[in-house]
């Protein structure tokens, strides 16, 4: 692992904000969103904002893409993942040691100590086993067939998955391949950064959730949320908010920020994994006290900032302990074991 002074800005700013709209997305999961009618200005502006910060998961795929594209295949390549499934396993052994004393739940079998939030390390994993292959995939198509390559697959996950929103009309049977397309985008990025300045990407960012928000509510007729593709992952929309909010945070270099902001976005990078696993217990513990606090459902929208910031900072306590004994544990290895340690593939300046 790099130490800090040797990291790059940009991508610990991908990884940090990733993570803080990770937490955020959850908000709308447990703050009884999904169950209300899509009616009013209240409610228009959390599908705007939940739609804005669905950017998170892409954040973190496209960030893999730009830093790992040039990896290649090597006896040592896996060794790589074996930091991975420590917090894996880790953060599940703490959440179900929570869920038993805090929440009173009964140990029922060894899939008990999965974390609940482990499904993205689960994708991640058949991620990760891919890249040396996608690599050679990639710098096998040269530049025309790189473009090619990204459109086939935006066309095969992004594109039916928005269209058949409004009605089957395409094949959707690849729309499950999402984080290949968003790897590829990211060393699509690499390559080919987005010159335009950062006002007007955000202004690309709001003014995607903001539409994207607004079809969802006529969909939605008065009634409830209903996920479709428009509204998930592999959306046209999400693609385009994430192509901005990447290109965004990638380029920032922290030069006149203050020092303590950029610590806290190193910080916030490097326990991101252990952050976003062991959020599960931040969130059981904190969102119940909202749900009975007897808010106007449409209203909760207001405790976002502080839920979310007391959760990231509880949550980052717990990270920070947990990354210092997956460490001490990674030291117990032999040598060849503990060149495990970072995910990512290309992390410091050049």
């Amino acid at each position: 692992m790099s130490n800090e002074k040797s990291r790059a800005f940009g991508p610990d700013l991908v990884r940090a904000a990733a993570v803080v709209l990770v937490l955020s997305v959850h908000f709308f999961l447990h703050s009884g969103f999904y169950d209300l009618p899509l009616q009013g200005l209240d409610m228009g502006l959390n599908s705007m904002i939940r739609m804005a910060f669905m950017t998170c998961v892409p954040l973190f795929l496209m960030l893999t893409g730009y830093l790992c594209i040039d990896r290649p295949w090597s006896k040592g390549y896996y060794r790589k993942l074996l930091r991975v499934l420590l917090c894996y396993f880790f953060a599940g052994v703490c959440c179900a040691a929570f869920r038993i004393l805090w929440l009173g739940d009964t140990f029922v079998s060894w899939k008990s100590i999965l974390p609940p939030y482990g499904w993205y390390i689960e994708m991640y994993i058949g991620l990760f086993l891919l890249i040396p292959f996608l690599n050679a995939m990639w710098h096998g198509s040269g530049g025309p067939g790189r473009t090619a390559l990204l459109l086939t697959m935006l066309a095969l996950t992004s594109l039916p998955s928005t269209v058949n929103s409004f009605g089957k009309l395409l094949p959707s049977w690849w729309g499950d391949i999402y984080p290949l397309t968003y790897y590829f985008l990211g060393a699509w990025l690499r390559e080919r950064p987005v010159k335009c300045r950062s006002r007007w990407l955000l202004l690309g960012w709001l003014g995607l959730a903001a539409t994207a928000a607004a079809i969802v509510c006529s969909m939605a007729g008065g009634g409830v949320f209903s996920w479709s593709g428009l509204n998930d992952w592999p959306s046209l929309f999400v693609v385009g908010e994430s192509i901005c909010a990447f290109s965004i945070f990638i380029r920032c270099d922290g030069k006149g920020w203050p020092v303590w902001v950029r610590r806290s976005v190193s910080w916030l990078a490097r326990v991101s994994l252990e952050l976003y696993l062991l959020s599960y217990i931040g969130d059981s513990i904190l969102y119940p006290y909202l749900t009975s606090a007897g808010l106007a459902p449409g209203r909760r929208l207001l405790w976002l900032p502080a839920i979310v910031t007391v959760n990231v900072l509880f949550s980052g306590v717990l990270a920070q302990l947990a990354h210092q004994a997956i460490e001490a544990l990674m030291q117990l290895l032999p040598v060849k074991a503990r060149d495990a340690g970072a995910v990512q593939c290309r992390d410091t300046k050049s």
